[in-house]
């Protein structure tokens, strides 16, 4: 037996459409948001969950809140399911921080893992915080299915810690908000199961990516 975890990553948010990194602020989910939160809750409905679990963040728990209507489940709050932590980006489009910040910025798009955002975490940092607190809820409620509502690098780092991958190699997969993926965790062992699933918003046409 394993803990099934099913994580959703949240609806888009205001800054989102801006093209603002959000990092651990808060943004609002937009119209385009709550529906893809909507029509999410209508897919997961179809499930099964012993718990719902979710990052602290605004967006996340608008996110969960929504689903949580249909699902009725016991919503846990958790700080260390945040999105990393970008410091003195936060707030600013990519354009502004390279005006800003040109050697920051520099070193922030040559994906060195061990960088340090003044003011805020490392790739690496951040690794560590998201595969410590899944494991451990994991372990808190083996063998049931958990559903969890976090962020983009949130479910990034849950691929690059399953399949071992460098965390200096750039990303090559999709993560689209209000999208659908489920790892099977035992102990250290970590298995996927399904990927960035978005049937349910592709009708509607309300897709966005990260």
């Amino acid at each position: 037996m394993a803990t099934e975890i099913t994580i959703i990553r949240h609806g888009e948010t205001v800054w989102n459409r801006q093209k603002r990194i959000q990092g651990q602020r808060n943004s609002k989910l937009s119209e385009n948001g709550i529906t893809q939160a909507e029509l999410v809750a209508e897919a997961l409905a179809k499930r099964e969950f012993d718990v719902l679990v979710s990052s602290d963040l605004e967006r996340a728990v608008e996110t969960a809140n929504i689903i949580n209507k249909q699902l009725v489940l016991p919503h846990e709050y958790n700080v260390n399911l945040r999105e990393r932590s970008f410091g003195i980006f936060e707030g600013k489009n990519f354009a502004k921080i390279e005006e800003k910040y040109p050697e920051e910025f520099r070193r922030f798009k040559e994906r060195d893992a061990g960088f340090v955002v003044p003011g805020g975490e490392s790739i690496e940092q951040m690794y560590k915080r998201v595969t410590s607190e899944i494991e451990a809820i994991a372990l808190k409620f083996k063998d049931q299915k958990v559903l969890i509502v976090s962020h983009g690098l949130v479910l990034e780092m849950m691929m690059y810690r399953t399949f071992n991958l460098s965390l200096n190699e750039p990303r090559s997969f999709s993560i689209n908000n209000s999208s659908i993926s489920s790892f099977y965790i035992d102990g250290n062992n970590w298995f996927l199961k399904e990927w960035g699933v978005i049937e349910h918003l592709v009708s509607l046409n309300v897709l966005t990516e990260l």
